[in-house]
């Protein structure tokens, strides 16, 4: 699928009878307009006076575009629903096929005590309660073989038995076309868990029905870029912090209760592990493998334990140890050579990392030290935390948002980043979580906070950004949407009936990176064709783009896009 550019330029509102109002009032009236999709539309929006008719959006050829409108009236409206007329210019057509019209549910936000929008229910209709804004979102799928143009159309909204409102469309296809997404230079990783699906979804941990539902996420997540898988090679790495344990995909076998000096009686069973990382490589989740891991948990925690099958009784047993006991040195160096060989032997081991979580500079002394001594090619990745030393400081450099937001901070880490630049197969990302509070992706965050991620990147020249969660589903996750952490902190994702839903956030997100990947081809066309003026141009909009000044401002990220745009166009015509 392609990516995801859109600019809503201004609003409208058309007015319309002839619908199945319930309502006591006999002045019925109902309004539609648009709204940028960088705005999360709330339950008691009001349309503005700026109102027009017109929705026009610009992209690359390959890309998705967005937009959202907002529907409200002060009767019920009975079955909501919408269509898309082809879109035309003067060569070539846009069919109507390429568009896709989602309604926005309300989930309820601990934080502020109120609604907010933001799963995209894939539904024929939706029911909409009288004086209750609905949003309606547009994605538009450009064909990667559209001609440059402005393409001419329709959106048209009705009800039970008549029409609400219609819209002219208007897109234009910039001479330019975006990459396939699997080509994407983006970064993105997001570290799954399958268990919460198999919970959400109320199916069996590894049956056949759970990994039905894991090739669709695994499509969901390929679609909107993310490149990295993320594996359990222990029981629970997490360490419970999530509110559940995380499955193991490697089974370690041993024959009675462990005993101390006798780990080459260990056995292990990938057949799990086999079978999920090939499921995401073929999805085109492809670019590493992430192994989790030698020490539980995020922060300073110590504990390394280990759960394993008892063959003899049939039953599991744990190793309760501390990262740097006899009993862990042990298990891992009899484990780790057994673990390469398996991925070599798979053709994985270029691309398999062992995945650390904000884990403290003494802690990783200890694990880089039986690294080197066991297998000192294994590559490392460790979010946030110590960066390794000079024997491995790992092919992923990930900083917290601190890391960067805070002028001191980044000047300290600089000359590192600056090492890793020098080397193509290492990358640099960022990435947020349950804090900073702002910017992030949370429930009460603004749509735009998502959208500005890749644009922070962007400005800072790094590869990509990192989260923690795509679909760590809390347990009642529709009717209270946080667990331990701030709403919508664990997932971008919404568990639907036949698989994942997206979110608004993930959307947006996702129209981010298409923001950045139009970015660098823009930056070669400047380039090639020797203009600094324009790259000048091309850096000030990035500067607009991913800045928040001093009183908290978020820019206008659209904004920032067209000059991207505008850019392309001057480089084609001339």
């Amino acid at each position: 699928m392609g990516k995801l550019v859109v600019f809503v330029l201004t609003a409208a509102a058309l007015f319309a009878a002839g619908c199945s109002l319930q309502s006591g009032n006999d002045s019925k009236l109902m309004e539609a307009w648009p709204v940028p999709i960088e705005i999360r539309i709330n339950r008691d929006a009001y349309r503005p006076d700026t109102a027009g008719s017109l929705i026009a959006m610009e992209g690359l050829a390959g890309e998705l575009l967005s937009a959202q409108v907002a529907v409200r009236s002060n009767g019920d409206i009975d079955s909501l629903h919408g269509t898309v007329s082809a879109l035309l210019s003067e060569s070539d057509t846009i069919q109507s096929a390429a568009a896709r019209l989602r309604y926005g549910a309300f989930v309820p936000v601990v934080e502020t005590m109120s609604w907010a929008a933001d799963p995209l229910l894939e539904t024929g209709f939706v029911d909409v309660e009288a004086n209750q804004a609905q949003p309606v979102w547009l994605s538009l799928e450009i064909p990667r073989s559209a001609a440059p143009g402005v393409y001419e159309g329709q959106l048209s909204l009705e009800c039970g038995d008549g029409p609400v409102a219609a819209f002219d469309l208007r897109v234009e296809v910039l001479p330019a076309v975006l990459p396939e997404t699997g080509d994407w230079v983006f970064n993105l990783f997001m570290w799954q868990d399958p268990t919460p699906i198999a919970r959400a979804h109320g199916v069996e941990v590894w049956s056949e029905e759970h990994w039905e539902l894991l090739e669709r996420y695994a499509a969901n997540m390929a679609e909107h870029g993310i490149k990295s898988l993320a594996t359990h090679i222990i029981h629970d790495p997490w360490h419970g912090v999530r509110g559940w344990p995380s499955d193991e995909m490697v089974i370690w076998n041993y024959p009675g209760e462990y005993e101390p000096g006798r780990a080459d009686e260990f056995d292990w069973d990938f057949t799990i592990f086999d079978r999920y990382v090939g499921l995401m490589l073929k999805a085109g989740v492809d670019r590493k493998i992430d192994l989790f891991s030698l020490v539980m948990g995020p922060w300073i925690i110590p504990d390394a334990h280990i759960r394993y099958r008892d063959t003899v009784s049939g039953q599991y047993r744990t190793i309760t140890m501390d990262v740097g006991d006899p009993r862990w040195y042990d298990c891992w160096r009899r484990f780790l050579p057994v673990l390469r060989e398996h991925l070599i032997e798979r053709g994985w081991y270029d691309i398999s990392v062992l995945g650390f979580d904000e884990k403290p500079e003494k802690i990783m002394r200890i694990i880089f030290d039986l690294i080197t001594e066991v297998a000192p090619d294994f590559k490392v990745c460790q979010a946030g935390g110590f960066a390794g030393d000079e024997r491995n400081r790992g092919i992923d450099l990930a900083l917290g948002f601190q890391n960067i937001s805070q002028e001191a901070q980044w000047e300290s880490i600089r000359p590192v980043v600056e090492q890793y630049h020098q080397d193509p197969d290492k990358f640099v990302t960022f990435y947020t979580a349950c804090s900073p509070w702002y910017p992030n992706t949370f429930l009460f965050s603004t749509l735009r906070e998502s959208r500005l991620m890749p644009w922070i990147a962007a400005r800072y020249g790094f590869d990509g950004y990192a989260r923690w969660a795509i679909s760590l589903y809390p347990e009642d996750v529709w009717n209270n949407p946080r667990y331990g952490w701030a709403s919508g902190d664990m997932f971008f994702t919404w568990p639907g009936p036949e698989g994942p839903l997206d979110s608004m956030r993930w959307e947006v997100l996702r129209q981010g990176i298409q923001d950045y990947e139009t970015l660098q081809i823009a930056m070669r066309m400047a380039e090639q064709a020797g203009r600094e003026d324009l790259l000048g141009e091309l850096e000030s909009a990035v500067e607009s783009g991913g800045t928040i000044d001093n009183c908290g401002a978020l820019p206008v990220i659209e904004d920032a896009r067209r000059r991207v745009n505008d850019v392309i166009r001057e480089l084609a015509d001339g």
